[in-house]
């Protein structure tokens, strides 16, 4: 097991929500920059700086990584006042990068956005200094409606065939039971023009691919018809 020790910076100032850890030999800052932050991005940037320059005063040799939602801070402007490299590609929250890793180049070769074990709108961002294996990744079967033009013109005509002249309901007394009628015959014609179709996707597609989307996906690289 890890063990992780507080760092605190001399000039603290918890304004900033900053933490910084030293787990094996690496100082871990995370960090969490409100989409509106009482204080100014050069001040956050300037105090980012100064823990880095005590850092690398106090332990000149030891690996620095800075990770957490950045939300507009600008990836240029961290890596100019820094030095580090922000290493994730991925989108981790709709299809924005909020969440980032700032660490020297090369240290992590390896970055994968999956989904969080925690209940969260944010995806989790895992790095490994070497090639590894996948991880993280689970697949789950989704049900979906294809629905196409040749449908639609199906579903028309065979309406246009139906005979409500006796479904006059006016003078019923059973509301419940027409409505179940009703509720019946139009998943009855649901289930006949649209019938549901199932699809495996991953916890690595991206938020915006609905199962519906990975049909269209998987049929255009394979040819065949969904």
């Amino acid at each position: 097991m890890l063990q992780s020790v507080v760092w605190t910076y001399s000039a603290d100032y918890q304004r900033f929500e900053l933490l910084w850890a030293h787990v094996s030999g690496t100082y871990i800052g995370a960090l969490y920059h409100p989409p509106r932050p009482q204080y100014s991005a050069e001040a956050l940037l300037d105090y980012i700086e100064a823990c880095l320059d005590e850092l690398s005063q106090k332990d000149p040799a030891a690996p620095v990584v800075r990770a957490g939602d950045f939300n507009q801070l600008t990836d240029v402007h961290v890596e100019e006042r820094t030095g580090l490299r922000q290493i994730v590609n991925q989108s981790t929250r709709g299809q924005n990068v909020l969440d980032q890793i700032f660490t020297v180049p090369a240290s992590y070769n390896t970055v994968r956005v999956v989904t969080s074990v925690v209940r969260s709108d944010h995806k989790a961002v895992v790095a490994y200094p070497e090639q590894a294996r996948q991880v993280g990744k689970m697949t789950t079967l989704k049900t979906y409606r294809k629905i196409s033009p040749d449908q639609h013109a199906t579903f028309t005509q065979h309406m246009a065939m139906l005979d409500f002249s006796n479904c006059d309901v006016t003078g019923s007394t059973d509301l419940q039971n027409d409505f179940d009628d009703f509720y019946n015959t139009a998943l009855l014609l649901l289930e006949q023009h649209y019938p549901e179709r199932t699809i495996t996707v991953s916890s690595r597609d991206p938020c915006f691919v609905t199962p519906a989307i990975k049909a269209k996906l998987y049929v255009g690289k394979s040819g065949k018809t969904a």
